[in-house]
């Protein structure tokens, strides 16, 4: 052995020595066993059995917590810096947020990942009647789909974890939300996902002691002011101590098995939608007999999903019971659904469009414009290919002449009186009636036309275009 070959094992040796005594203090502190942590593998795991795996650039969603730092330590693992967006957003409620932010920043400096760092003021940015919590969840969501877009990532990471699931269930319960709202935050909706429901928050953090990494935290986690800071706060603990040590997790498995139940329930309420929907309308149409032979809880279930798909509020259960018992009797009725939307029965149809009161009576618009009218957003583009007339609106257009929308006036039917008539040049050219428009004349060929976009303001519904 020569001297060289000594002195590398006399120091394997004592760098062996040197973890034993640091593992024995560790173990007599308390502290995890970093050799030990499955953490990593289980994230992997999740990353993998969801599809995620790969997709890139990723967006992460971090506050300086511990469980968005769990998620920035556990991607940094798996992917390249120039793969990750960190997002940090400043609510401007706290003294000490701007801190968060710097902490955040350093963080990502030495990670050499890129970091979007920008403060929205909840307190000056909500709007009437909106709660700080609302407000800053809105603000943050909107930050994110900003960047997002700037940078084209693919997916966008939240840092809730199974305490938070947990504690979704239990909030939504005690407020009456049934077994929808029980299923709480999904693991993926749309871009947004959530690989750290699968951990404990305390797991966690001795996962991040582990590694040396540190976390900041809220002052105002410890006030209960908030409600989901007494749940977290009071009430979990008092369940855990007086009912069951295991609440958590028995909330989180039927947080996890309503989130089953409903990926089933969204797929029957969606192919019932289409058995029951007419076709070839902007906003919902259901025939009111078919409605009436399906059994009261697809019904009901029915009922909320086209208010999902229309982007509306939740309607409370009462809400939801009285418009199902209208719609079972016969008759005409007017439901409001909130301030934006009504839902009218008549005609042996029941029709979900916009509240009477949002419509406008007469709109002018020029060509390339786009402006709203009622409950649609409206343009007017320029075609230049010849076309039937008697083929939906297309209308002869005068480029120095907008066309005006206005109300329908000279009769009332349900499914088409929310739609505006069209005029150019004082001259009526088009009306909507039933599943077509009719225009002024017909047969006749135009080699530059009109056409007349409207796409519904709320939701998702499918875009309405009539040439």
């Amino acid at each position: 052995m020569t001297g060289r070959d000594f002195i590398c094992a006399f120091n394997l040796i004592l760098l062996r020595i040197r973890f034993r005594i640091n593992f024995r203090e560790a173990k007599e502190r308390g502290e995890p066993d970093v050799t030990k942590s499955d953490v990593p593998r289980r994230f992997r795991g999740v990353m993998e059995r969801c599809g995620w795996l790969g997709q890139t650039p990723v967006l992460l969603g971090v506050s300086g917590g511990s469980d968005s730092m769990s998620l920035l330590c556990l991607f940094s693992r798996l992917y390249e810096p120039s793969q990750l967006i960190v997002v940090h957003m400043d609510h401007g409620i706290r003294g000490a947020s701007c801190g968060d932010g710097e902490f955040v920043k350093k963080r990502c400096a030495e990670l050499n990942v890129r970091c979007v760092d920008e403060r929205r003021p909840v307190p000056e940015l909500s709007r009437k009647g909106e709660s700080e919590e609302a407000a800053g969840r809105r603000l943050r969501y909107e930050l994110y789909e900003e960047t997002a877009q700037r940078f084209g990532c693919r997916l966008a990471a939240l840092g809730h974890t199974r305490d938070d699931l947990a504690e979704n269930a239990l909030m939504n319960m005690a407020r009456g939300c049934g077994l929808w709202g029980v299923a709480g935050m999904p693991e993926q909706r749309g871009n947004y996902i959530r690989p750290l429901l699968s951990f404990r928050r305390e797991e966690l953090r001795d996962f991040l002691r582990a590694q040396g990494w540190s976390w900041v935290e809220d002052e105002t986690n410890a006030l209960n002011i908030y409600q989901r800071n007494r749940v977290r706060n009071e009430v979990m603990p008092l369940l855990a101590r007086e009912v069951n040590p295991g609440v958590v997790e028995h909330l989180a498995s039927l947080a996890e098995e309503a989130q089953l139940w409903r990926k089933m329930q969204e797929e029957q309420s969606a192919a019932l939608c289409r058995e029951v929907s007419l076709p070839r309308r902007g906003w919902p149409c259901l025939s009111l007999s078919k409605l009436r032979r399906v059994h009261e809880f697809q019904r009901r279930e029915l009922l909320r999903f086209v208010g999902r798909r229309l982007g509306l509020a939740a309607l409370t259960r009462p809400r939801v019971e009285e418009l199902d018992r209208l719609t079972c009797r016969s008759g005409r009725f007017v439901f409001q659904w909130g301030s934006e939307v009504d839902v009218e029965a008549g005609d042996g149809l029941l029709c979900w469009h916009p509240a009477a009161e949002k419509r406008l009576e007469a709109l002018r618009l020029s060509l390339g414009e786009t402006a709203r009218w009622g409950g649609w957003k409206v343009s007017l583009r320029l075609k230049g290919a010849s076309a039937e007339s008697d083929f939906g609106p297309r209308c002869p257009l005068d480029e120095a002449r907008p066309v005006v929308l206005q109300k329908n006036t000279e009769k009332y039917d349900v499914t088409t009186s929310f739609f505006p008539v069209i005029f150019q040049k004082n001259v009526f050219r088009a009306e909507k009636k039933q599943n077509r428009w009719e225009i002024l004349r017909h047969s006749v060929k135009y080699n530059i036309v009109a056409q007349v976009v409207l796409s519904p303001l709320v939701g998702r519904w499918r875009e309405s275009l009539w040439n």
